[in-house]
């Protein structure tokens, strides 16, 4: 399930080629360009069978930390907030601030959930089966080759 949008310059025509692409970027480096069809490397993209898993992926202690943060933060700024309530005024700054280091915590807290249930790892095995089918191709793995991609020799021989 796409979460976002990457965009590349296409090193041929110059277009920009705007593509959905997961938050860790895991799918084929060798993208084609919208207006001129040319072929290119963006090394942006994770082929995980080959690259491996961002670290952070999987990484539950990542998310607690930032949920802590992001809620202790959250909770500074509410208590400025009613501070200055008290005193029949508010920054909107510091509201907007408080919100978003609470949606914030709480979409860390979703991402180490995740992890800790098991949905990250099932996901994971969804893009790694996606990167071996891939990889099976041996004229995709000659385009990898061709780009400069160090593809190990598992990969070369099939």
């Amino acid at each position: 399930m796409p979460s976002g949008f990457m965009e590349s310059k296409c090193p041929e025509c110059g277009n920009k080629n705007r593509e959905a692409c997961n938050a860790w970027a895991y799918g084929s480096p060798v993208k084609v360009c919208k207006a001129c069809r040319a072929e290119y490397l963006d090394r942006r993209f994770r082929e995980v069978a080959i690259d491996g898993f961002d670290p952070r992926s999987n990484n539950v202690s990542l998310y607690v930390k930032g949920t802590l943060f992001l809620l202790a933060l959250a909770l500074v700024c509410a208590g400025l907030l009613y501070f200055q309530m008290g005193r029949g005024y508010y920054s909107t700054k510091i509201l907007i601030v408080a919100i978003a280091c609470g949606l914030g915590s709480v979409a860390c807290a979703v991402m180490a959930l995740r992890i800790k249930l098991g949905f990250q790892d099932k996901a994971n095995g969804k893009f790694m089966a996606e990167s071996e089918a891939r990889l099976r191709d041996p004229a995709y793995v000659r385009k990898l080759e061709g780009f400069g991609y160090k593809v190990p020799e598992k990969y070369k021989s099939r």
